[in-house]
């Protein structure tokens, strides 16, 4: 979820070579071999000119990474009744390295012909070449080939931003490729301050074409291990993630009703008037608002008085001050890992709806993980990260559970519009009423 193209996938033909490290002879030829010698050929000489403005490049091409999004979307969801994130088998990628090299990381990159690219980014910012360098800690670099650099435009953008991306692939601590697949978010060099100035993070996924990042980034090789860490090469640019309501907006085929939410109530005025200090949001999809049935979505968006309760609900969608990740929690008391383990992890959580608490239960277990909302509410896709929290995309629209006998969400999630106003009906602002009430 980047604001980023999809850029081809561009293989390497021969190898992606470090110094004391062998040469991958299983990475495929997608290109002939007079196209990859060009390639390499027209690499220029700075960073300002391979860098190119990324950003006016993304807003030309998104439209093709949306769709592709989109698509990784609509299969996590479709396929959520059988979801198993990080299934213990199928194609991940290919084998690691057990050499260890006596360079650093920032050494092996600089001397290799087929990092050049991003190792001029790195060589813009003397405290990045130092972090690389340094033995102090262990890092894990996501590096990208020469290849995802195809194509940019020659105008470069700000400092910061450039800054921003490098640091974003950069995995505090040692990741290999075994302890990806037991992972669901990386921690990053780049912190955000919108997250309480903790570390921004990678999601990262398993599925029979290996292991990626971000839904988008794929792992090309794995486990070139450097004196102070790990280097994997990738095949996509990471782009540090944008907003919460940005990125929901850039994939209306799976939050059209979401969005179409959010304008009816005017709810980004709303939670423009909120101070948040890292977010975490249930999103619904359309399939989940389709469960709720057509007699409580037609009360919701078609009545005066079914928006005050939309909004409620809108409302209880979205915990500020509080990021929850599927195996981390940032809180304005800091930052925790969560422990995996067999038992459920269980937290309430406040929303903006009159600071209802919110349950969520997460199992992990090796790779395994499983997320619900108030008992029954699955999450289906987990962990969108974003700049300012994170998304987590629910199966059903989630509803404040029954006062006096605590149910839950029902089960198949359609409700009809006597049990959704006894469930809403405190909770729904008085400027948000309408003076006529009986329009049903």
């Amino acid at each position: 979820m980047k604001f980023i193209q999809t850029l081809p996938y561009v293989a390497l033909a021969t190898a992606f070579v470090l110094p004391d490290v062998e040469t991958l002879k299983q990475l495929a030829l997608t290109e002939t071999p007079d196209e990859v010698h060009a390639l390499w050929d027209d690499i220029p000489d700075t960073a300002d000119a391979i860098f190119g403005n990324l950003k006016d490049k993304v807003s030309s091409v998104k439209q093709d990474f949306h769709t592709a999004i989109e698509l990784a979307l609509d299969e996590e969801i479709d396929d959520a009744f059988d979801l198993a994130d990080h299934p213990g088998h199928g194609h991940h990628g290919h084998h690691g390295h057990d050499h260890t090299s006596n360079l650093t990381i920032y050494q092996l990159i600089s001397k290799s012909p087929y990092t050049t690219n991003f190792t001029k980014l790195v060589d813009e910012y003397d405290d990045i070449v130092e972090l690389l360098n340094s033995t102090k800690a262990n890092y894990t670099l996501f590096v990208p080939v020469d290849s995802a650099f195809a194509h940019l435009p020659d105008k470069k953008p700000s400092k910061e931003f450039v800054e921003a991306v490098v640091r974003y692939h950069i995995g505090l601590d040692v990741y290999s490729g075994l302890r990806i697949l037991h992972t669901q978010t990386i921690p990053t060099a780049l912190n955000e301050e919108l997250l309480g100035g903790e570390p921004q993070r990678l999601r990262t996924s398993v599925g029979l074409f290996g292991i990626k990042l971000n839904f988008y980034a794929s792992l090309i090789a794995k486990d070139f291990k450097a004196k102070n860490g790990v280097i994997h090469p990738i095949n996509h640019i990471l782009v540090p993630p944008p907003f919460v309501g940005r990125e929901l907006s850039l994939f209306p085929n799976t939050f059209s009703t979401l969005l179409l939410a959010y304008e009816k109530t005017d709810f980004v005025k709303f939670i423009h008037g909120v101070k948040t200090n890292g977010t975490t949001v249930f999103a619904p999809s359309n399939h989940a608002f389709a469960k709720l049935g057509p007699r409580a979505n037609a009360f919701l968006f078609n009545t005066e008085k079914g928006l005050g309760y939309l909004k409620a609900l809108l409302k209880y969608q979205i915990v500020a001050n509080a990021t929850l990740y599927s195996d981390a929690y940032y809180d304005n008391y800091g930052k925790k890992d969560l422990l995996e383990t067999e038992d459920v992890q269980h937290y309430d959580l406040t929303t903006l709806l009159h600071d209802l608490p919110i349950r969520v239960d997460i199992k992990r277990w090796g790779g395994w993980v499983r997320f619900w909302v108030n008992g029954f509410n699955r999450v289906v896709v987990r962990d969108a990260v974003a700049r300012n929290g994170v998304i987590h995309v629910v199966e059903k629209v989630p509803i404040p559970p029954h006062k006096h006998h605590g149910a839950a969400d029902d089960e198949d999630g359609e409700i009809d519009v006597e049990g959704l106003i006894e469930r809403l009906a405190d909770y729904v602002e008085d400027a948000d009423r309408p003076q006529d009430w009986s329009d049903l």
